[in-house]
């Protein structure tokens, strides 16, 4: 058991590898770039394998109207991932020790696996579901509009694993070191179990089966999975607007939609949101968000806001369309202003848009 418990804690630490080595990588190569551009994809953010490979594929993407490549506090993914990947090890680690003590026994090596292999699955297909968002969500106004054959527009998603062709590109997905890594712990874990459970003694088969560690163990387990996405903050003079591509500098109008996935779509005004949910085609909505107007910078609920519309208080896109929080701020501006209000069902129908 001793020896099936050092494999179960060296597995665990290789997951921290993450951390120093690439996770996977996306080469592109085309007759005009000798030298493939290629984006390295580690767990807390994209990094280009050479000093401008990210500048270039932005540049390139931007013809055929792709978002430009997220930066690390525009993904939930990058906050988020490293955190489950510490309290994995952590927990790997923890279930290793205990296993050395015979304080468990070796089914805790399999539950660790699999528990794991289920997040790592849910790791995998949350990084499909980016890729294809990043190939198809593309700009109606973009500079080069190709399609298909059969007249549907043409998708630039790369491949999640392999070789793909986009246009005149060969675009390659495979693992890199941290990843590699990560399937050596994962397997050394399930050596592990294997191991433990082929020499387990009597005496280890009567350990002590504590209630306490198992608890311990549900708890860190819970804290794995309870990680969700949520709001992001908008970087005001940074972030641009993911209707208009305008930079988002108003404090007082601006709001944001985060999707069931855990994508989030950032606005410069509210009516640039509204505008973008008449054709809402992507996953189902989370959250909507407006920004309260006397708390600039602070975003409410768009669904339980009170809205008004006066030509007193203009709004970055025209629609002199303004959000606050309580229909009591709102009426202390209204007094003074006048103008039309409205609650979120007739800010529906006004721009013909639904939940």
């Amino acid at each position: 058991m001793k020896k099936a418990s050092i494999l179960m804690i060296i597995g665990s630490m290789m997951l921290l590898g993450l951390f120093i080595f690439p996770m996977w990588n996306i080469r592109l190569g085309a007759p005009q770039y000798p030298d493939p551009l290629g984006i390295d994809i580690h767990v807390n953010g994209l990094k280009g394998e050479s000093e401008f490979d990210i500048q270039n594929i932005d540049g390139l993407n931007h013809y055929i109207g792709m978002k430009t490549l997220p930066k690390p506090e525009e993904m939930w993914e990058f906050s988020v991932f490293p955190k489950v990947v510490l309290a994995m090890a952590a927990l790997g680690v923890l279930i290793g020790v205990l296993g050395y003590l015979g304080k468990i026994r070796p089914i805790w090596f399999f539950i660790w696996f699999l528990l794991m292999g289920t997040l790592g699955a849910l790791g995998i297909y949350d990084f499909n579901l980016w890729l294809v968002a990043y190939g198809t969500d593309l700009d109606p106004n973009a500079i080069l509009k190709l399609v298909n054959p059969d007249g549907t527009p043409m998708q630039y998603n790369p491949p999640l694993i392999g070789h793909k062709k986009l246009l005149n590109f060969d675009a390659f997905s495979y693992p890199r070191m941290g990843g590699i890594l990560l399937g050596i712990g994962m397997m050394l874990t399930a050596v592990a179990y294997f191991i433990g459970k082929k020499s387990q003694s009597k005496n280890n088969s009567r350990a002590m089966k504590n209630p306490g560690i198992a608890l311990m163990i549900f708890l860190v387990s819970l804290f794995v999975t309870s990680c969700h996405s949520g709001p992001e903050p908008i970087h005001y003079g940074e972030d641009a607007c993911d209707f208009c591509r305008m930079t988002i500098v108003d404090k007082q109008h601006a709001a944001q939609v985060v999707t069931e996935k855990g994508r989030v779509y950032k606005y410069d005004a509210i009516e640039c949101m509204l505008n973008d949910l008449k054709d809402w085609d992507r996953p189902a909505i989370k959250y909507h968000l407006v920004a309260d107007y006397q708390n600039p910078g602070q975003l409410t609920d768009a669904l339980k806001a009170s809205y008004l519309i006066t030509d007193k208080i203009p709004s970055p896109m025209g629609a002199y369309l303004t959000a606050f929080a309580t229909t009591q701020s709102r009426a202390k501006i209204h007094d003074s202003v006048g103008g039309q209000t409205l609650e979120w069902p007739l800010l529906q129908n006004k721009f013909e848009i639904s939940n």
